[in-house]
């Protein structure tokens, strides 16, 4: 099982009709789950008008199984049958607040319950924002598809800072008080609580010592005598990614410039120039998209169901589908010198080179394609070896990552 996770920085782009759709046309490839995470809102339900038996209200009020509480497209909704392979786990009909707001044993509750689902794929649709319930249902090693809009500035830099947050949280668990890296270099509880309060300087950006984990390294590796230190916060950059999808797309120049610009400057500049930066696609607009929301109809399924006129098709085929994501680790930079602006530029005119393959390759395509050439790149990427390149095969509770990292080799 492969876990993937849909998350934005704030509301309003597009994440749920994304997750939706996306779990739909994975679904065609094996058995897919999507669960609704975002439990304040309902809002996959509310975008599949199917009948519900049970949802997470049963599993954490009535103790059903979580497999128990997957509900599958009924005949009107599905009515040629074409997405068999498809379920979903939806929210509470009505806001419920510890349902809404998971405490940690809640959370641990859950993940258990996820990580047992049977199917190939579980697609989770996180809510907006960057508390617990979001970041604690995330991969350790990459941030799983993070959705936005070249018409919504805040959830581009919101998004940027999501990747911080879960690249520290990976950091704060390596070395954690009880981690296996402690005995390995043979420090005491000084040195733990030297390195953690380091890390939290070049986490807070209200501090100026360093800019980034970059300067950090350089710093480091001056001053602490312990390469092997400066080679787990190296291997911890030099194998997160941050994967995304710019929903709404326009055309290239006003996307790069006000979602992919910001987006990648934030992480290069605060965060790390090493982080591989993945564009999986951009969805056009569609006005199809926007007739189907209305209706509360998946787009992939708005033809089948309100009988709609089907676009017009154009290319099936994508000859350079995965062509960036082979050459991928082409443009990383060597973690040995410090945050300089050319490592920005040269991380930009790539995602502009990418930003225009893309566009050449889907702007005469459906929708309905559109959504395919996503799937195309994302299968791709999960016959990485790394099981941690893009989402997971499970997620970890707190007590769990440490064992795992190091296991992995970390």
């Amino acid at each position: 099982m492969r876990i993937i996770t849909i998350s934005s920085g704030k509301g309003g782009v597009g994440k749920t009709t994304f997750a939706i759709n996306y779990a739909l046309s994975l679904s065609r490839y094996g058995k897919t789950i999507l669960v609704d995470l975002d439990t304040g809102t309902s809002s996959i339900r509310n975008s599949l008008d199917v009948p519900i038996q049970r949802d997470l209200y049963h599993f954490f009020r009535k103790g059903h199984r979580l497999d128990d509480c997957v509900t599958s497209l009924d005949q009107r909704m599905d009515p040629k049958g074409r997405f068999p392979n498809f379920g979903f786990v939806a929210g509470p009909r009505r806001m419920i607040e510890e349902i809404a707001n998971l405490d940690k044993s809640r959370r641990h509750h859950l993940i258990d319950a996820i990580n047992g689902l049977s199917a190939k794929y579980v697609v989770l649709d996180l809510k907006a924002g960057l508390d617990e319930n979001v970041v604690d249902f995330l991969p350790f090693s990459n941030t799983g598809i993070l959705i936005f809009t070249p018409h919504l500035t805040a959830a581009t830099m919101t998004a940027s800072d999501l990747v911080k947050a879960v690249l520290f949280k990976k950091l704060r668990h390596i070395f954690s008080f009880h981690s296996p890296i402690f005995d390995e270099i043979g420090t005491g509880s000084d040195f733990y609580y030297r390195i953690n309060t380091l890390i939290d300087k070049v986490e807070d950006v209200y501090d100026f010592d360093f800019n980034n984990l970059d300067d950090f390294l350089v710093w480091l590796a001056a001053e602490l005598d312990n390469s092997r230190v400066v080679q787990v916060i190296a291997n911890t950059v030099k194998y997160f990614r941050a994967f995304f999808v710019l929903n709404m797309f326009n055309e290239t120049k006003e996307s790069y410039q006000k979602a992919v610009k910001p987006f990648v400057e934030n992480i290069v500049q605060y965060v790390s120039s090493g982080i591989r930066i993945v564009n999986l696609g951009c969805l056009l607009n569609s006005e199809k998209m926007h007739l189907a929301g209305c209706q509360n109809v998946p787009v992939l399924l708005y033809d089948d169901v309100l009988g709609g006129k089907k676009d017009k098709t154009g290319a099936t085929t994508f000859t350079q589908v995965t062509e960036d994501l082979e050459n991928e680790d082409k443009d990383a930079p060597a973690l040995s010198e410090p945050y300089k602006k050319s490592d920005s530029v040269i991380k930009l005119q790539r995602q502009l080179d990418i930003l225009k393959q893309i566009y050449t390759q889907t702007r005469n395509i459906t929708i309905e394609q559109n959504f395919e050439y996503i799937i195309e790149r994302s299968l791709y990427l999960l016959k990485n070896p790394r099981p941690s390149h893009f989402g997971d095969t499970r997620l970890f509770k707190d007590g769990e990552i440490v064992d795992v990292l190091f296991k992995r080799g970390q």
